[in-house]
């Protein structure tokens, strides 16, 4: 599965005039990864990680984690990262709700803890801004 071509076959179908096409189109895509996504191929999941910390291609991975469940464990660093550096605190849900609902609230927490002193993290206020969704 060649990702970056995906990405950009999902970038084109949102990029749409007819909003109507753009969404099925949006939806058949999303639903084709997903349900081949990979769970332990480390290529394509080192490309989710990589993606994770680009400004465009992350909510291209959150989208498709709302259809994956459960997710991978190599991804939950990398998602609760990008929560606690996403600066728009009605986004960073987005990260976390996959990693609670995969994994639990209190692995989530520790980990959230454990991102606490990351600089990203202090400068964007990330632990207040994320722990509002982990419930």
């Amino acid at each position: 599965m060649n990702l970056e071509a995906l990405y950009e076959e999902y970038i084109q179908a949102k990029s749409l005039i007819d909003k109507n096409e753009s969404h099925h189109l949006v939806r058949k895509l999303v639903g084709k990864i997903a349900s081949n996504f990979p769970k332990d191929n480390p290529h394509s999941l080192a490309w989710f990680t990589s993606a994770l910390v680009h400004p465009d291609k992350k909510w291209f991975v959150v989208k498709l984690l709302e259809k994956v469940n459960p997710i991978p464990k190599a991804l939950f660093d990398d998602l609760v990262l990008a929560a606690l550096t996403e600066h728009d605190p009605s986004f960073n849900k987005w990260f976390i709700e996959p990693c609670v609902k995969s994994f639990g609230c209190e692995p989530v927490r520790s980990k959230i803890i454990a991102f606490a002193s990351h600089p990203q993290v202090i400068e964007n206020e990330g632990v207040n801004k994320v722990m509002y969704w982990v419930r």
